[in-house]
Parts: structure tokens; sequence; C-alpha cells
């Protein structure tokens, strides 16, 4: 009796724990089919995740070239205003009534430069709907009596900015004991009076030049006039701090062509 007892606890026991194992198994199987079901739907997932981005990149290029949501109806000038920038507008001829983004910014860089007087020219879409172009004028700082009796004006680095039957008003005039002022003569000038502080560089009346390229120029201090001998180019920024001391000193002529040894009389 004891040992049929024994086989039916065995028993009953290989039962139970059969049907543990089981449930085991039963319970693995199912994480792996949700896994390989997860697994089967991700490029799926990737897939519709790629179509999208395809989607919005298409809308976003149709809006940019052909949708009247971003088109080009105004164009902005900075850096000057009223007629120089009305100017600036003819110069640039930037077609409106486009899409913006096919706005050619570089032409229109190329087409306002093609007047000499700007020194810097900048265009960028601005959306929704305008072009900025930002300018910076090349400021007049001399005027040379050309051989046929024109005045050319031109700025600090020499840019011919435009001709003129007179000089202009406070534009310091550029002449020569010579019957023309060389392109040396007015490189010299340019650089004598850009080397001086801009207060006093407002201050200069007439610029002389040798033959020898000898810079003399006249400067008017508090309704006194003087006389400052410049000469070559040499030691710029060391005649500029004389002639900045001296003028305040002196009422005639101020001589720094030599820079060690300056003289006033």
């Amino acid at each position: 009796m004891m040992l049929t007892r024994s086989r039916r606890t065995d028993r009953g026991s290989a039962v139970e724990s059969g049907g543990t194992g089981g449930t085991g198994l039963g319970s693995a199987r199912s994480r792996f089919e949700r896994r390989a079901l997860a697994a089967r739907r991700r490029p799926r997932l990737l897939a519709g995740i790629g179509v999208g981005l395809l989607l919005l990149v298409g809308l976003l290029a149709w809006a940019g070239w052909y949708s009247p949501l971003l088109t080009a109806d105004r164009v902005e000038v900075t850096g000057v205003s009223g007629s120089q920038a009305a100017q600036v507008r003819r110069l640039a001829d930037v077609p409106l009534g486009g899409p913006l983004l096919r706005v050619d910014t570089d032409a229109a860089v190329t087409r306002v430069e093609s007047d000499r007087q700007w020194k810097d020219v900048t265009v960028e879409r601005a959306l929704p709907h305008t072009v900025r172009i930002d300018v910076t004028p090349r400021e007049p700082a001399l005027a040379v009596r050309t051989a046929s009796g024109e005045v050319q004006v031109v700025d600090r680095e020499g840019v011919v900015l435009r001709t003129a039957d007179t000089p202009p008003k406070g534009i310091p005039l550029v002449t020569s004991g010579a019957q023309q002022v060389t392109p040396e003569g007015v490189t010299a000038a340019r650089q004598a009076l850009s080397s001086l502080d801009a207060g006093l560089q407002k201050e200069v009346s007439g610029v002389s030049v040798s033959a020898a390229d000898q810079v003399t120029f006249s400067l008017t201090v508090k309704g006194t006039k003087r006389t400052v001998v410049w000469g070559g180019p040499g030691e710029a920024a060391t005649k500029a701090r004389l002639v900045a001391i001296l003028v305040k000193e002196s009422t005639g002529t101020i001589d720094v062509s030599v820079p060690s040894s300056p003289v006033t009389r």
C-alpha cells in the first residue's frame, strides 16, 4: 500500500511539474511572437516616416518655388535712404511677384556693384516676402582735375566715383606744379589725408602735390588756416600725430616732412 501511494505521489508530482513547464514554454513563445511582430512592423514604420519626410520636403519645395505663399513683393534697402535708396532699387532690378526663393541674389549684387559708388553690397531673402539690400556708400575724399579739365571725385581707395565740371563743395582739390596730377601723386595725397584724425580730415581745404610726390595741404582750425608740409609717404602715422599736436600750437606753417625734426614757423 505504501508503495502504491508513493507512485501516485510521484506521478502527481510529475504531472504537476509538467504543467508548470508547459506554462513557461507558452509564455516564452508569446514573447517571441510579439517581438517578431514588432520586428516585421518596424520596416513599415520607417518606410512610412521616410515617405512622410519626402512629402514634407516636396511640399516645402513647392511652397518655395511655385506657391504664392512666399512671393517676393517688396525690396528693402538699408544703409542709405531717400534718392540713394531709390537708386539702389533701380540698379538691383529685383523681379517682384515671383517666388522669393527664386530671386537671384548674386545677380542683384553684381548689378548694384556696377555703380562704383557702392563700397559693400549684400542682398538676402527675408521670409516671407522681402528682398533686403544693404549697401555701404563710398565717401568722396579728393577732387582731381584731369588734363581735359574735368574734375574726378575719388574716395580714399582711389576709386573714381564721378566726374564734374567743378570741385564739389567740401572736397579738397588736388593740384600740382606739373600740368597734371599723376596717379602716384593722387595716391600720396590720399595716404596723407587718410592718416589724419577724422576731425582734421574735414578741415583740409586744398592739397598740392609736387612733381616728386611731396604733399602740402591747407588746414583750417578755429577759423585760422595753417599750411602743413607733409612730404613723402613714409612714417604717416608719426606725421599725423605730430600734426594733431602742433596744430594747437602753431598758426603758420607746420613742417613734418622730417618727423624726427618737426618745424613750425
